[in-house]
Parts: structure tokens; C-alpha cells; sequence
């Protein structure tokens, strides 16, 4: 009989239909898991109409809870997720956004003495950045902490036993995002930095800057949010574009440049290394989690250092192409279609009770 899965996940206008961490959902083989995916915006719209007038207290009763990005969509998912929960008519409820979610019903269905659902929460944040936005105590009404990164592990330790502690990374559309037919073999390179979220501006800037008066490279940004750069003279501002133009930039581009303040699973770095780019980005412990051995160059964030090896990438051919192959390479090890066979194991796991210390 299949698994009743039901995901709760939170709407960013900026991920686009081959984007994020939802992903993962249509990727369930359907013979074993029937999933729900249910969005909530992340607003303090969402309620159930019922409880459109007690907007004011529940507002004020969120403001007070320990999770700041908790919002009233959030509790509105919670309540519309609530009956199914009780009737017995759900295995799993998976919260694909940790940060966001889970406030109220984990804890309900435990001290209702409930054995179904299960309830699962996966977190996305650097510890720097997590323990300010949850509320730790509510991680022992889960009975699976998941993470995408190992580098968040050592926060989370301390509050969940490892036998409900689970690292699975981050998976990526390897048949949206694909390499060009033929890669540019001139000197002259696009670098295409996206995102900005954790993104290391100050330094960005004074690579570009320092790169201004240099012809054959230029950078293109797609971000809604880009630190002040868009009148630099070599930089190019792409906003509100949509999913088939992002898999096109990254086509056009050469190098994945993208200095990094801290991360855990990063979308732009998966996507540029299923997008056969030279990826030249920070040296992090969960940037190294998603290119272990030599996919791409990481450095620590010295303008000097990642001017040195733009200038070097734009004169080495060869050397571009080779990184550009085997961060494909990577990504191939990391698409979707392989990456979800750990989370049938999980669920598999999860819904036969196996013991979590």
C-alpha cells in the first residue's frame, strides 16, 4: 500500500517550476507514495477563512512565539493540514522548511497519542542563522530532524539524538539545466553570479571593480537584491526573468562566480554545475560537502585571489572546460532521480516505526 505523504512547503516568488527543494516531491515513485504538496505564502495572508476575524489575536499570538519567520500562512497550513492529521488519514507529514513551519501540529498529534502521522522537518539555515529563528524545543515533537548540509550537524546535536538526525543533500534538475551543445572557446568570459541570500557583495564588488578597465570579461547578476553593483560598468542586472531564461544565462555563461558569506545547500550552485560552468565560489564546509574532491575551485574570500583566477580561467581554455565537465560530472551524482531514492528510504523507515534512538 502506498505511503500517504502530505508537504508543507513555503512559496518564494524567486524559485522558479525547476527550482528548490519541493523538487524533491515529484520525483516519489507514485506506485509507493501518494504526496501532497501544499504551499503556504510566505505572508500573513493564508488563514482559513473562519479564522479571517481572529486575525489581530492569532497575529499577536505568532509574534510571540520563538520562531520569527513563522507567519500566519504558516499557521493557516498547520490548521488546514490539522484534520487529515486526526482522521488517521496521513503516514508522513513532511515540513519542507523547518524555519518556517511546524510550530503547533508536531506537538499536537504527539499528546493526542497518535502513531500516524509522523512528522518530519527539514532545515535549511547555517547554525549562525537557525538558532535565531526556531524554537529548539520543539525539535523533540519531530521524529526527524533532516538537514542538507553536514555542516549543520553540530548545531543540531545538541538538541536531537542522531538516530533521528538525518543529512541527505540537495538534489538538482539535471534535464532542465544542461551544458551548451558547444562551449565558447574565446577569451572572452561571462561570469554569471545568482541569488542573494548569504551572498558575499563586498567582495563581489571589489572583484568587479578590480576587473572594470579589463576587456573580455563581463558578469551577469540575477538577483532581486544585488548589493548596490548594477552601475558598475561590467555588470549586467537580470531580475523578474523566468525559468527557461535562467537555464539560458547559465548557458551563455562561462564561470559560476559566487562568493559566498556561508551556506548549506546553495540552488545556484547546483544549477551552475548542472549547467557545465566553471564554478569558482567560496571554500565552506558545505560548499566542500557538494564538491568534494576537484569539481571546481574554492578559495577563501580574498578579492585578489578570485581576480587571479578569473584572469587565468579567461586565458586557460582548457582548464575552464575541464572544470565546467566535472562539475557536471557532480551534478549528474546529484540529480534528482538519484537523490531520491534516500528519502523513500527514509519514509520507508519512518512509516515501518524502526527505532530512533
Amino acid at each position: 500500500m502506498a505511503l500517504r505523504i502530505r508537504f508543507e512547503f513555503t512559496r518564494y516568488p524567486h524559485l522558479g517550476a525547476h527550482s528548490g527543494y519541493s523538487q524533491l516531491v515529484r520525483h516519489l515513485d507514485p506506485q509507493g507514495y501518494r504526496a501532497r504538496l501544499c504551499g503556504a505564502a510566505d505572508t500573513d495572508a493564508g488563514l482559513p477563512r473562519w479564522l479571517v476575524p481572529a486575525r489581530p489575536l492569532l497575529r499577536r499570538m505568532v509574534r510571540r512565539g520563538r520562531m520569527p519567520w513563522y507567519k500566519l500562512s504558516d499557521l493557516g497550513a498547520e490548521i488546514n493540514a490539522m484534520p487529515a492529521c486526526l482522521a488517521g488519514r496521513l503516514d508522513i507529514l513532511h515540513f519542507l522548511d523547518g524555519e518556517h513551519s511546524g510550530q503547533y501540529l508536531p506537538r499536537l498529534i504527539k499528546r493526542c497519542g497518535l502513531s500516524r502521522p509522523c512528522t518530519i522537518a527539514t532545515f535549511h539555515q547555517p547554525p549562525d542563522v537557525v538558532r535565531e529563528l526556531i524554537d529548539v524545543d520543539l525539535l523533540r515533537w519531530l521524529d526527524r530532524v533532516l538537514l542538507v548540509s553536514p555542516s549543520q550537524r553540530s548545531f543540531f546535536a545538541r538538541y536531537v539524538p542522531e538516530g533521528r538526525l538525518r543529512v541527505i543533500l540537495h538534489g538538482v534538475d539535471t534535464e532542465f539545466f544542461y551544458p551548451p551543445s558547444k562551449p565558447n572557446a574565446t577569451n572572452a568570459i561571462r561570469c554569471i553570479t545568482v541569488g542573494h541570500w548569504m551572498r558575499d557583495w563586498e567582495t563581489f564588488k571589489s572583484v568587479v571593480t578590480a576587473l572594470s578597465s579589463e576587456r573580455g570579461i563581463s558578469f551577469h547578476v540575477v538577483a532581486s537584491q544585488s548589493g548596490g553593483i548594477g552601475s558598475l560598468p561590467n555588470v549586467r542586472i537580470h531580475s523578474g526573468i523566468g525559468d527557461a531564461s535562467l537555464a539560458e544565462l547559465y548557458r551563455s555563461a562561462d564561470v559560476l562566480f559566487l562568493p559566498l558569506l556561508q551556506s548549506t545547500a546553495n540552488n545556484a550552485l547546483l544549477e551552475g554545475m548542472a549547467s557545465g560552468l566553471a564554478v569558482l565560489t567560496s571554500d565552506l564546509e558545505a560548499v566542500r560537502a557538494y564538491l568534494p574532491q576537484n569539481q571546481a575551485i574554492l578559495l577563501k574570500n580574498r578579492p585578489d585571489a578570485f581576480v587571479a583566477v578569473l584572469r587565468r580561467l579567461q586565458r586557460d581554455v582548457n582548464e575552464r572546460h575541464d572544470l565546467g565537465r566535472r562539475a557536471r560530472a557532480r551534478a549528474e551524482e546529484l540529480a534528482w532521480p538519484r537523490i531520491i531514492r534516500q528519502y523513500e528510504a527514509l519514509y520507508d523507515e519512518v512509516a515501518s516505526g524502526t527505532a530512533a534512538s
